[in-house]
């Protein structure tokens, strides 16, 4: 019962969490920037003000909370969207090729996660409550490695970093922190199953979301729509761009030298 009693008592935090968040984000006038993200939260927190007045054993529960999740499911992939968006307008010229770059990393991050942990699906959709579960842990873990994936393909593999707003940049990693413990949650919840152990998974969830929604209250501010500026070249690092760049010259003159002898 003291566990239960805790896991209502962080549910209760959470969704106070998540109002203030929606809250904070009016307030600073950020809601237009982030609209879908906004709805995700009021939507959670509304949902879950109806669904903690039922008995958790209840058929009444047991259908909100179905109906709920699936709601969920759509509006955190339209909050990835969103942010995917809000991450493109950083790389300028980068257009339609975002449009095939995301397809390329949803079909990755898909492949990944159907590798990933899977339980008997044929045993699991029997049962509608553990089906919704089994659905978002596969959602949220693609979507967390679609995020990750963006992060590797632009800064690493393009090589690509151009100063991007504060508040993108700390939503960016708190949205994948999100995604991931959800999860590594929902994965644990299958695989318990019921009883005391849920309870623990539960508690923890809702601690790491906790301090999640707590950080995206106080990082998400106006200063951060302000794009940082560049940084100043060192003479070094112009002298070896300039340098790369006379050598790419000359093997191209001496290129065409050749093929014109």
């Amino acid at each position: 019962m003291e566990a239960l009693a805790l896991q209502r008592a962080l549910w209760v935090a959470c969704m106070a969490a998540e109002v203030m968040l929606v809250g904070a984000l009016y307030h600073r006038k950020l809601v237009r920037r982030y609209p879908l993200f906004a709805t995700y939260l009021v939507l959670d927190a509304g949902s879950g003000v109806l669904l903690i007045q039922l008995d958790f054993h209840s058929h009444a529960y047991a259908y909100g909370f179905r109906i709920y999740q699936i709601a969920l499911m759509v509006l955190r992939l339209g909050a990835a969207a969103e942010l995917y968006e809000r991450i493109s307008e950083h790389f300028l010229g980068i257009g339609r090729f975002r449009f095939y770059l995301a397809g390329v990393l949803a079909v990755m991050a898909t492949l990944i996660s159907i590798a990933t942990f899977r339980p008997d699906v044929s045993a699991q959709l029997g049962f509608p409550q553990t089906g919704v579960i089994l659905f978002q842990r596969f959602e949220t873990t693609a979507l967390c490695l679609v995020l990750l994936l963006t992060r590797f393909t632009l800064h690493r593999f393009l090589n690509i970093r151009p100063p991007i707003r504060g508040n993108v940049l700390s939503h960016w990693n708190l949205l994948t922190l999100y995604f991931g413990i959800s999860a590594l949650s929902s994965a644990a919840a299958i695989l318990v199953g019921s009883g005391p152990s849920i309870l623990r998974v539960n508690v923890a969830m809702l601690v790491c979301d906790l301090v999640c929604l707590s950080v995206w209250t106080a990082t998400l501010r106006n200063t951060g729509e302000t794009v940082p500026a560049i940084s100043p070249i060192s003479a070094e690092e112009r002298a070896y761009h300039q340098a790369v760049k006379d050598a790419v010259l000359d093997e191209v003159d001496r290129l065409v030298k050749r093929s014109r002898a």
